[in-house]
């Protein structure tokens, strides 16, 4: 559900941890643990509360997107590329976030992982481009390359990329 500011505030104890000092103490854990198991389930609070448009400011100030976008551009790790390309997807909504990623991701690392052997990967890969596709991106995510991957998921038996893959078909061809 999305807050609001003052909402936030409301239901934060007065002794308690304000939003964005506790994202900033799971971004400290994050970089801190040297356990697996641990990275994965920060990385997952993390791409959660990329869903509220209240924590966008917050996770850019603190790096939590810097976090998401060093993963796609460096690690294989399915499960760390999945929080990270869910949390991309949740933040790829907003202007100053789209802006963000082009800048610093730029559409090559994204466009590299949509043949990724993970369908929620590649699910979250769609929804980005989608949600990135504007005039400064048109060629890159019109290329041939791109349309026939496309192609290809929209004939998938998985019904979530088929699904994806024809609604990206359509905002496209649109423009």
């Amino acid at each position: 559900m999305f807050s609001t500011k003052a909402q936030l505030l409301k239901r934060t104890p007065q002794n308690g941890t304000d939003r964005e000092n506790f994202l900033s103490l799971l971004v400290d854990e994050y970089l801190n643990t040297t356990s697996y198991d641990a990275k994965c389930q920060v990385l997952a609070n993390l791409a959660n509360f990329a869903y509220d448009p209240v924590n966008y400011e917050f996770i850019r100030k603190i790096g939590v997107l810097d976090i998401f976008l060093y993963i796609v551009k460096n690690d294989n790790d399915c499960k760390l590329l999945l929080f990270s390309t869910a949390g991309i997807s949740n933040l790829s909504i907003d202007p100053v976030n789209i802006e963000y990623i082009q800048t610093n991701l730029g559409l090559g690392p994204l466009i590299n992982l949509l043949d990724y052997k993970h369908n929620e990967v590649v699910a979250n890969i769609i929804t980005i481009l989608m949600n990135l596709y504007n005039d400064k991106t048109i060629s890159e995510i019109k290329s041939s390359g791109v349309r026939l991957l496309m192609e290809n998921y929209s004939k998938s038996d998985d019904k979530i990329l088929s699904n994806l893959a024809t609604i990206f078909h359509e905002v496209i061809s649109i423009n």
